[in-house]
């Protein structure tokens, strides 16, 4: 049987697939799920602590080096490679450090009513309809209406010929 060039690539993909033997920040159990993400590390006080979390009960806890009577020892740690060695249910597991799934979401519309001046008109968009441009108008009045409310009372300057100053007592009547 002869080989082709093609077929050697493929030998090889198959022995080392890109995709599916590693499995970073966390070892496959048989069933396919891996019983522990390695998801975090810290240095404090001059030694490492590890962020575990088991996958079936949804449980983490943050572990030492070589800490005993945990559910989980952590053996050794490579800071280059950014993978532990941590026995686990008297299994070795080599675990590869969790990346983060990152999710980008579109920023927030503007909210029209913001962007508006404090007493100007509300800004309506093309597509508005006409029931809608009144609803926003009577907004807009209603938020003016109540300012006013809230506004110190003004002042009303009083007529000129009218004096504010108090009578003098009354004369007393003798009997």
């Amino acid at each position: 049987m002869a080989t082709t060039p093609g077929a050697n690539a493929f030998d090889s993909l198959i022995k080392s697939a890109p995709f599916g033997q590693s499995t970073p920040g966390g070892a496959q159990a048989a069933n396919g799920a891996a019983p522990l993400e390695f998801r975090g590390v810290l240095m404090e006080k001059g030694e490492y602590i590890f962020s575990l979390h088991e996958t079936a009960t949804r449980a983490g806890q943050w572990v030492g080096l070589k800490e005993a009577n945990q559910p989980y020892v952590v053996e050794s740690y490579d800071s280059e490679k950014g993978s532990i060695q941590v026995k686990y249910h008297g299994q070795t597991l080599n675990l590869s450090l969790k990346l983060a799934q990152v999710i980008v979401q579109a920023p927030p519309p503007m909210n029209m009513a913001a962007s508006a001046p404090a007493n100007g008109p509300v800004a309506v968009g093309p597509a508005a309809s006409s029931d809608e441009a009144s609803r926003l108008a009577q907004v807009a009045e209603e938020i003016r209406r109540r300012r006013a409310l809230r506004a110190p009372p003004v002042p009303v300057p009083q007529p000129n010929n009218v004096t504010n100053q108090p009578r003098p007592p009354a004369a007393p009547t003798r009997p």
